[in-house]
């Protein structure tokens, strides 16, 4: 893992990103991918003669998916894994508890389950996906070791998107989003980190490109907004990407965290432009596009000395 300088940072409420709408969205479509196959296999009737290795095995596990309270399923799932170890479906089983568990509202349950899932496929990078996911949830809250854990986990989740192949359960159409937006997930977090540890350059360039994949996650545009008005000398255009994400935040529901950045961004435009006259505009030019407007550089004026 690796340790950061200058980590009391995230602590500062000020500055804390969007808790919820853009990693909880990821999560959520990784989970809703990690069930499908098990989700298609009790519609069939179960896993598939040559999938089990006894009748008892299969009862078990057709029973724990059919389960409908999302607590009690999750809960029959754990048993199952613990029961047959050996499954050919333990995979499938630890995928779907994951989703039940997200189901039922355990976020802790959720991490746990994927950490055994990598544990058991190195390779899993859905449920590395999910575990960067709640761990940047959780560092933007001013959990130190999620962060240097997030930190390690997204330049592992970088590298392992190129070489990730399509499951056979997932249409190629699905695949292609996905790689997307797990590229731009592991790109965002490694983005994210590289601010919390004041390289604000490799920060912006990592959020940069993760916004390019998906310009509407609200934590990288706020995240790149701190990038560029933390950098010497000052980007201007973070301004705007501050903007933005507010917009972003406040479209979401989340007015607690866009207030919280507001707090931020308004005082650096005050510092910069030497008031607060033509804030509100800003926020609501924002709405119209993902990234500034080309002039946007000349539009904003420093305060007069």
């Amino acid at each position: 893992m690796r340790v950061f300088a200058g980590m009391k940072r995230i602590l500062d409420a000020a500055r804390r990103p969007c808790r919820c709408s853009s990693s909880a969205a990821i999560l959520l479509l990784l989970l809703a991918t990690c069930a499908t196959a098990t989700a298609q296999q009790s519609t069939q009737g179960g896993p598939g003669p040559n999938a089990v290795q006894s009748k008892a095995e299969n009862d078990a596990y057709m029973a724990a998916l059919k389960t409908e309270d999302a607590t009690a399923r999750a809960e029959a799932l754990a048993a199952f894994v613990q029961d047959y170890p050996q499954s050919k479906v333990l995979t499938d089983a630890l995928e779907q508890e994951m989703a039940a568990w997200q189901a039922a509202g355990d976020s802790g349950q959720v991490k746990k389950t994927a950490q055994r899932l990598l544990d058991l496929d190195h390779g899993n990078i859905r449920a590395l996906g999910i575990v960067v996911a709640l761990d940047r949830v959780s560092a933007t809250q001013g959990d130190l070791s999620a962060l240097n854990e997030m930190c390690a986990d997204a330049s592992g989740g970088m590298l392992a998107v190129p070489m990730w192949r399509r499951p056979a359960n997932m249409t190629e159409e699905d695949f292609v989003s996905l790689s997307k937006l797990m590229s731009a997930l592991f790109t965002g977090a490694e983005g994210y980190c590289m601010v919390q540890n004041k390289d604000y350059s490799q920060g912006k360039k990592w959020l940069t490109q993760a916004l390019q994949i998906d310009p509407t996650n609200a934590q990288d545009t706020y995240e790149l907004g701190i990038a560029d008005l933390e950098a010497t000398p000052l980007d201007v255009n973070g301004f705007w990407y501050c903007a933005r994400a507010i917009h972003l935040t406040e479209s979401a529901a989340f007015q607690q965290d866009a207030s919280s950045m507001e707090k931020y961004c308004k005082a650096k435009y005050a510092s910069y432009h030497g008031g607060e006259d033509g804030w509100d505009a800003l926020v609501a030019a924002s709405s119209q596009q993902d990234a500034p407007p080309r002039d946007f550089e000349k539009q904003m004026k420093p305060a007069q000395k």
